[in-house]
C-alpha cells in the first residue's frame, strides 16, 4: 500500500521473504514537471521482491526512465533489483566506497575470520547454506559514484550525501537541511537494533558506527525515514541515545564474560551473551541469526581490543581467545 508522507513524497513496502527483517521500506519522491523522480532502495534479487517494487512504482505512475535509484549500502535487502531497474532505464546512484564493495566477493575473508573465531566448518556452512543475503544477491552493476557533500534535487527536495559508515563501510544517508528529513537506510532503526558485523574495510566497525551516531545526532531530523520497519513515537535523537546504551551494555557485558571465562573464542562468547531470540539454547539458535550474533561479537570485541581493554592470543594456526589482564 503506498503511503504519502509529505508533499511528493511517498513510501511503500517490499516483503523480504525467509529474513526477519520482514520487509524494506522503498522510498520515491516524485519529481516536478520535467524532473526526475527518486527511488531510494530496491529490495532482494527475487521474483516477490521485483513484483512488490514494479507494482509500486505502476501505483505512483512513475516511468524507469525518469526516475533514478539512490541506494543506501551494498546490502543485497537494498540492492537486489539494482540491475532489473537498470535495465528498464533507471540511472542508478550509490555512494562510491559502496558501490566498489559490491563488486567484490567479501564472503572468504569474512569466513575466513570466523574460522580463527572458533566458527567450525560444519556450523559455518550452516550459517551460510541458506543466507538470503548471499541467494538473493544482485549481479555487479554500475553505478554513478558519490561522494560526502554531493547534492540531489528532486521533487522539491534538496539532498545533500551523508557518509555514514558502521554498519557497512560506504553506508550513505540522504539529508535534506531545510525540510529536517532524513532517508537513513540501516544507520539508525527504530524498532530494531542494527547489525554491526566484521568488515576488513573497517577494523574498528563498532567505533565507525559510534561516529557516524554522534556526526547524524547533530544534524536536526524531524522526519526520520528508516529502511526497515517504523519510527514508533520516538525521535532521532532518543533512539541514537538508546544505541549507545545499547551498545555499552553490550561491551560491559561482553568484557564481564571475558572475566569470568577466561581463553574463550568469540563464538563461545556469542553464546554466553544475551540475546532477544526465541530459542533453548546457543546451538539451537537459527543458522543465520548465529552468524550475526558472532559477528556482532567480533566487532564488540575488536572495539574492547582497539581501546586495550582486553587482550588476545593466537596459537600457531592463528586461533584466537581473549582475556582480560588482572
Amino acid at each position: 500500500m503506498i503511503k504519502q508522507l509529505d508533499n511528493n513524497l511517498y513510501t511503500f513496502e517490499i516483503p523480504l521473504p525467509g529474513s526477519p527483517l520482514k520487509w524494506i521500506n522503498t522510498y520515491v519522491i516524485k519529481g516536478n514537471p520535467g524532473e526526475k523522480n527518486l527511488l531510494v532502495d530496491t529490495g532482494f534479487n527475487r521474483p516477490e521482491c521485483l513484483q512488490a517494487l514494479l507494482k509500486g512504482m505502476e501505483e505512483l505512475q512513475i516511468n524507469p526512465r525518469q526516475t533514478n535509484v539512490f541506494l543506501t549500502h551494498c546490502h543485497s535487502d537494498h540492492t537486489g533489483n539494482a540491475p532489473a531497474l537498470a535495465k528498464l532505464g533507471c540511472q542508478v546512484f550509490m555512494g562510491a566506497t559502496a558501490h566498489q564493495l559490491q563488486l567484490r566477493n567479501t564472503w572468504p575473508i569474512k569466513h575466513k575470520r570466523a574460522l580463527k573465531e572458533g566458527v567450525s566448518q560444519s556450523v559455518l556452512k550452516r550459517m551460510f547454506v541458506s543466507n538470503p543475503a548471499i541467494m538473493y544477491a544482485p549481479e555487479p552493476y554500475s553505478a554513478i559514484e558519490l561522494q560526502e557533500g554531493d547534492r540531489l534535487n528532486y521533487g522539491g527536495y534538496n539532498l545533500s550525501c551523508v557518509s555514514t559508515p558502521g554498519h557497512t563501510p560506504g553506508h550513505m544517508c540522504l539529508y535534506d537541511e531545510k525540510k529536517k528529513l532524513m532517508f537513513l537506510g540501516d544507520h539508525v532503526l527504530f524498532d530494531i537494533t542494527p547489525n554491526i558485523s566484521i568488515w576488513t574495510e573497517m577494523p574498528d566497525a563498532l567505533g565507525d558506527y559510534f561516529s557516524s551516531l554522534i556526526k547524524v545526532k547533530k544534524m536536526p531530523v524531524v522526519m526520520a525515514l528508516p529502511g526497515h520497519r517504523t519510527t514508533g513515537n520516538m525521535t532521532m535523537v532518543e533512539r541514537i541515545n538508546e544505541l549507545f546504551v545499547h551498545h555499552r551494555m553490550r561491551l560491559e557485558e561482553t568484557e564481564n564474560i571475558i572475566q569470568k571465562h577466561p581463553g574463550l573464542n568469540a563464538y563461545q562468547i556469542a553464546g554466553k551473551m544475551t540475546w532477544k531470540i526465541r530459542s533453548k539454547n546457543w546451538e539451537e539458535f537459527p543458522p543465520g541469526q548465529q552468524w550475526f550474533a558472532v559477528g556482532e561479537t567480533m566487532t564488540h570485541l575488536d572495539y574492547l581490543l582497539a581501546r586495550g581493554r582486553i587482550d588476545r592470543w593466537e596459537d600457531k594456526e592463528g586461533n584466537r581467545t581473549y582475556y582480560v589482564e588482572p
